[in-house]
């Protein structure tokens, strides 16, 4: 097996606008300013790899509701039906950002011209007006289309020209209204969120109060995001499929060869052996592709980047590689366990400490990778493979490992660096082999490899992970697939 590469990193917008410095011109904020920006609230995908970039990109809400009801935004819909953990966090710039230094500024400046103009004599109320305004604002977008009771109400009660003519005659109460807000939040938002608005109520600095209320109408904005995008998972899986077979359809018309790369790939791995070739027979043709299929998307998790990715799999790209990462951890970890000694003959305890090495062992290779990277890990594992060891011969009241013993198990341990090494490699085979039946039979009940079973519930989420966006892909793009596999089955 070649050694797998160093991941390399590429530049990104959000790192240029971290090194800008804070020097630059800050717009300020005029008096009727609102808290929030007149740009689209922006989220970070989270458990996404929406576009493969480094760090993370960020979609609107205005997003979301597209691909829930227009289905405008492939990618997004493609996120949707087949993450499902896919979740949008808030939006955070990157500190020492020019444009975290904006919004912190804007922020700042609104809520110091509220305090002023509530402190002068009298009072003014123009910033007032604007933060009621925001608050009601506010408050709708955490409604459902269903809550026009709710919505009639919030018109009632924060009615603008009542404020005005409150404020005018010197009358307007803060407090009222506040009270009012906190109690509809506490009724709309999630248990979870019950401690974050039971705080604001033991706040009493009149624009701490708003300041707060504004925030956690933002982080309930979010909530009702994530909301809907849970109830529209259905309708997107079920429309994704299409949409996405439509769209990639109409790219084949236009470019000269759209299906280039993914004829390659699919052509290394079509068996011919035992075929009487050319072949006709439909049966015949889907058996090679399922076949084909399941060897050629085992290999996008050990992808040779010099080789053109398929388009039909491009969009996934960034998933299959965070896949391949962690299959290639797991076999790691396979390998170490089967390194290190087993030092009791009882069964329960054998496995109790198995899977505490096993724990440990994940938490060290976490961050590597590639083979360069697991080597520099290795002497740390290898220590802590002793130390594992000692622990559970001093638990069994058996003698303690002897100086010769200890530097065995470090040479056993760091002569898995080799990608060569047998144990890695049968541990690998047994691995793919396991995720090709699984591939190829489309899940259902399969026994663990031998070797393995102290990691059956990872071998089991990868699995699982790696055949709901292969089902995926076969859905949208199998005609493509089995014309690929009918075309180089019938020359001579």
């Amino acid at each position: 097996m070649s050694e797998r590469e160093n991941p390399t990193s590429s530049g990104s917008k959000d790192q240029n606008e971290a090194n800008r410095t804070s020097s630059q011109p800050v717009p300020m904020a005029s008096s009727n300013s609102s808290y929030f920006s007149g740009e689209p609230i922006h989220f970070r995908v989270r458990g996404s790899t929406i576009t493969g970039a480094s760090p993370p990109q960020f979609v609107t809400l205005e997003d979301i509701m597209k691909a829930a009801h227009g289905m405008q935004n492939m990618a997004l819909a493609h996120e949707i039906a087949v993450d499902n953990d896919f979740k949008l966090e808030p939006f955070d710039p990157p500190d020492n950002s020019y444009q975290k230094l904006v919004k912190e500024t804007m922020h700042r400046a609104y809520f110091d011209i509220l305090r002023e103009q509530l402190n002068s004599n009298p009072p003014e109320y123009k910033q007032a007006l604007i933060l009621l305004e925001d608050v009601k604002q506010g408050l709708f977008s955490i409604l459902l289309p269903r809550h026009t009771r709710i919505r009639e109400m919030i018109e009632e009660v924060i009615d603008a020209d009542f404020i005005k003519q409150q404020a005018e005659t010197n009358s307007l109460d803060f407090k009222k209204y506040a009270n009012f807000v906190v109690d509809l939040m506490a009724k709309l938002a999630a248990p979870a969120r019950d401690e974050m608005i039971q705080n604001i109520t033991t706040l009493t600095d009149t624009v701490e109060i708003f300041r707060a209320i504004l925030e956690a109408l933002e982080v309930l904005k979010l909530d009702l995001a994530n909301t809907l995008i849970t109830m529209i998972r259905p309708h997107v899986q079920k429309e994704s499929v299409q949409y996405e077979r439509a769209k990639f359809d109409e790219m084949l018309k236009v470019s000269e060869d759209g299906l280039q790369n993914t004829r390659e790939w699919l052509k290394r791995h079509i068996d011919k052996t035992d075929l009487s070739i050319p072949v006709t027979d439909q049966n015949i043709i889907r058996n090679v592709t399922a076949q084909t299929l399941a060897k050629a998307y085992l290999e996008l998790l050990e992808w040779d980047s010099s080789k053109g990715y398929p388009e039909t799999a491009a969009i996934d790209a960034p998933r299959f590689s965070e896949l391949g990462v962690q299959v290639y951890r797991m076999s790691c970890a396979a390998a170490l366990l089967l390194a290190s000694p087993a030092c009791s003959s009882d069964a329960d305890t054998a496995a109790r400490h198995k899977e505490a090495l096993k724990q440990k062992l994940f938490i060290i290779i976490d961050e590597a990778s590639n083979d360069t990277e697991l080597r520099s890990v290795l002497p740390s594992v290898a220590e802590e493979v002793v130390l594992a060891t000692e622990q559970l011969l001093e638990k069994l009241n058996q003698p303690p490992l002897n100086a010769e013993t200890k530097e065995l198990i470090r040479t056993q341990i760091i002569s898995l660096g080799d990608p060569e090494h047998r144990v890695r490699e049968i541990v690998r085979q047994r691995v793919l082999e396991f995720l090709k039946v699984i591939l190829v039979c489309g899940g259902g009940s399969r026994q663990i490899p031998v070797g393995l079973s102290v990691l059956s519930r990872e071998l089991t989420d990868v699995s699982g992970t790696l055949l709901r966006y292969v089902m995926h892909n076969k859905a949208v793009f199998t005609q493509h697939y089995l014309d690929i596999v009918a075309e180089e089955l019938s020359r001579n």
